[in-house]
């Protein structure tokens, strides 16, 4: 399981447990990941005036195997939500099992 946000290395370390979340957690401050998923949110941004990043990820869950194939995707349609982690389990279970 792996993390992307726009938030900066030193964010990410400060409050990478605040949720309990073991993840690996990636700082995409340049949005290239972001973009290279189509992800980035073009209707709303919702950082911090002070915030340097120029736009907003969607919020996205991706499964994607070993070969790089996108098999699962949950796109939240408020962008202060995330996906259900019921939501995904099942997903994991269906595609993995």
């Amino acid at each position: 399981m792996v993390t992307v946000s726009t938030d900066t290395p030193e964010e990410i370390r400060d409050r990478r447990y605040a949720h309990g979340l073991r993840a690996d957690m990636l700082s995409d401050r340049d949005l290239a990941v972001t973009d290279a998923f189509g992800l980035r949110n073009l209707g709303y941004h919702s950082g911090p005036p002070t915030d340097e990043v120029e736009a907003l990820p969607v919020p996205t869950s991706l499964l994607i195997d070993r070969d790089g194939k996108v098999l699962w995707v949950d796109q939240a349609e408020n962008y202060q939500r995330r996906s259900d982690p019921r939501v995904v389990l099942a997903a994991l279970k269906r595609h993995l099992d």
